[in-house]
C-alpha cells in the first residue's frame, strides 16, 4: 500500500476527512478504469490475483455463483438505486466472512468506509462490508489500499463488471481522482 502521495491520508493509512464527489468528476467515473466483462468471463480474468475485492451486490453474488469467494465484499443491499431482491440479500448474508457495517451516504467516501476497507485489506480473513447508504465510491478506496497484484471488481450498470488488476499506473489514476474530490 502506498498512500504517501495523498495529503488527506495519515502515515498509518487513515483517511483524515470524508471525501465528496464533485459534479465535475461524475462523467469521468462513469467510464470504467479496467476492461468490462461479463460474469461468464470473470474466472479467467482473476487467475493469479492476490486478494480479490468485490464492490457491489450483483458483482459479489456473480462471483460467489462462479465459485469465487472474494476476500473483501462490499455491498449496500441495493442494485441500480433500488432494493435487492430477497434471494440476492440471502446469498450475501450467507457468504463466508465477518460482517462489518458502516454508513456511507451517496456521493461520499467516508472515513468509516475507508477504515473498514483498510482493515479488510490487512486481514487474513474474509470480510463483508455492508454499507448503509451507497458503496459506489468504495472501488477507489479498494484500488488505493490494495496491494500490487490484487484485483478489484466493480459493476458497470447494464454492461457487466470492470476487473482491475492493481499496478502502479492504476493506482496513479485512482490517486488523481481522489485528489480532485472535495472535503466533506
Amino acid at each position: 500500500m502506498t498512500t504517501e502521495s495523498l495529503p488527506f491520508v495519515s502515515a498509518n493509512g487513515a483517511l483524515e476527512r470524508d471525501l465528496l464527489l464533485p459534479n465535475s468528476l461524475r462523467e469521468r467515473l462513469s467510464r470504467p478504469i479496467g476492461p468490462v466483462i461479463s460474469a461468464h468471463e470473470v474466472v479467467g480474468h482473476l487467475r493469479g490475483c492476490g486478494k480479490i475485492y468485490a464492490v457491489g451486490d450483483i458483482v459479489t453474488v456473480s462471483l460467489l455463483e462462479a465459485g469465487i469467494e472474494p476476500d473483501v465484499m462490499i455491498y449496500d443491499l441495493r442494485s441500480q438505486r433500488g432494493p435487492c431482491d430477497g434471494e440476492i440479500i440471502a446469498k450475501l448474508r450467507r457468504a463466508p466472512g465477518n460482517t462489518v457495517k458502516v454508513e456511507n451516504p451517496p456521493g461520499r467516501l467516508t472515513v468509516d468506509l475507508w477504515k473498514a476497507i483498510f482493515d479488510a485489506s490487512r486481514s487474513d480473513r474474509r470480510i463483508k462490508i455492508e454499507v448503509k447508504g451507497e458503496e459506489d465510491l468504495a472501488s477507489l478506496a479498494c484500488i488505493e489500499l490494495a496491494d500490487i497484484g490484487d484485483c478489484v471488481i466493480y459493476g458497470i450498470p447494464n454492461e457487466g463488471m470492470s476487473v482491475i488488476r492493481i499496478v502502479e499506473d492504476v493506482k496513479k489514476i485512482c490517486r488523481d481522482i481522489l485528489m480532485q474530490m472535495k472535503s466533506g
